[in-house]
């Protein structure tokens, strides 16, 4: 896959992350609201009429029950805002996944592991070794020829998705291109602009 392909792609996943997340993100928000809403309603209905049947010192009493049920209820809508964010972000990184995943077993996927390799090996490094996932593992021969220097493919149970690393020991150089690490920033990147944080 050329760069102007693998930034589309890239592109593609920002993209889908943001339109699948944006309305889940109003939905929780929504719902949250609506709960906290609803919550203070209730307690202030009680607490106004429990006011005027009691004495100062019971309505200090209220006013510290109530202090604490909106502490309550702040920790209950935050462990649920964290459990939804965390299912959604799992929703979508797993759907994202299973498409780089489907890329990685189509026909067109050996051809990008080719030009990868390709630019990969457009600058000289010695002792260079390629890892790739175990099931790429069977195209080692087109790597080796399309990278066009000496060097190791190896297989890297950590890259479950596709794509290929390259390290040299020797020069100090880890250039990481695997779909892997790709959708590990994605995620950093979608935590940083989801809006989904605890405040």
């Amino acid at each position: 896959m050329p760069f102007n392909e693998k930034v589309n792609l890239e592109q593609y996943f920002k993209d889908e992350i943001e339109r699948v997340s944006s309305s889940e993100i109003c939905a929780v928000e929504t719902q949250i609201e609506d709960i906290r809403s609803n919550a203070i309603k209730d307690i202030e209905a009680e607490a106004q009429q429990e006011a005027g049947m009691v004495e100062e010192q019971e309505l200090r009493e209220l006013n510290s029950e109530f202090a604490v049920r909106m502490s309550q209820l702040h920790e209950e809508t935050d462990r649920r805002l964290m459990q939804k964010r965390n299912e959604l972000t799992a929703e979508i990184f797993n759907a994202c996944e299973a498409q780089v995943i489907a890329f990685a077993d189509s026909k067109d996927y050996p051809e990008y592991l080719r030009k990868q390799a390709a630019k990969l090996g457009g600058h000289p490094h010695t002792g260079a070794c390629l890892y790739v996932r175990e099931e790429d593992m069977r195209h080692e021969q087109l790597i080796r020829e399309a990278f066009a220097q000496p060097c190791r493919v190896e297989k890297d149970s950590a890259i479950r998705c596709g794509g290929i690393r390259l390290e040299c020991a020797e020069e100090g150089i880890v250039i990481d291109d695997t779909f892997d690490n790709a959708l590990a920033e994605e995620k950093d990147w979608f935590f940083s602009n989801s809006g989904l944080f605890i405040k």
